[in-house]
């Protein structure tokens, strides 16, 4: 997976993304879209024009619903990147289709170590047990496997001197 320093995760394709920095510009000046609107858009069709006809929309929500159904005993990561699947990447096909120019963010809380980019696989992992068996594989259940290879990033931020990943972005999702 690449590095992106650049903004263009903001204007197309989609992210998930939890560091403050990238955030800061975004959360004061859109409001924010809560995942179940998102959902209900899918299933009963998209507006016109996206929220303030703006190029960049914010969902918030979905770390929630992840960490509810991980702290559920009974749901397994598999369950849950099958519910991602007919959910989230089922929503992010359709804006796509719908509004090819405007960019997808789903805003997560954070913090930064519940995202594990795995290079030998190259799929991000979602959750807070260290056994990666354990974790949800976010990136294949919400972009189909798009996460690896061109057109996908880390979105990098520079503190200290230091680079950290602050987010995923993905241009196209198959």
């Amino acid at each position: 997976m690449q590095e992106m320093a650049s903004t263009a995760w903001k204007r197309k394709g989609s992210s998930i993304v939890w560091h403050p920095d990238l955030l800061a510009d975004l959360i004061p000046n859109i409001e924010p879209t809560p995942l179940r609107v998102l959902l209900h858009w899918l299933n009963s069709g998209f507006p016109e024009l996206p929220p303030g006809n703006a190029r960049t929309v914010l969902v918030g929500g979905l770390q929630t619903v992840l960490e509810t159904m991980q702290a559920d005993s009974t749901v397994t990561p598999d369950q849950i990147a099958a519910w991602l699947r007919a959910n989230v990447l089922a929503s992010v096909r359709a804006w796509k289709q719908h509004w090819p120019n405007v960019g997808l963010i789903f805003v997560m809380d954070g913090p930064g170590p519940l995202f594990e980019f795995n290079e030998a696989d190259e799929i991000v992992y979602f959750g807070r047990r260290r056994d990666r068996a354990k974790k949800v594989k976010l990136s294949l259940a919400m972009w189909n496997g798009a996460a690896s290879g061109t057109g996908a990033y880390q979105l990098m931020v520079e503190k200290n001197r230091a680079k950290e990943t602050g987010g995923y972005f993905v241009e196209r999702v198959s």
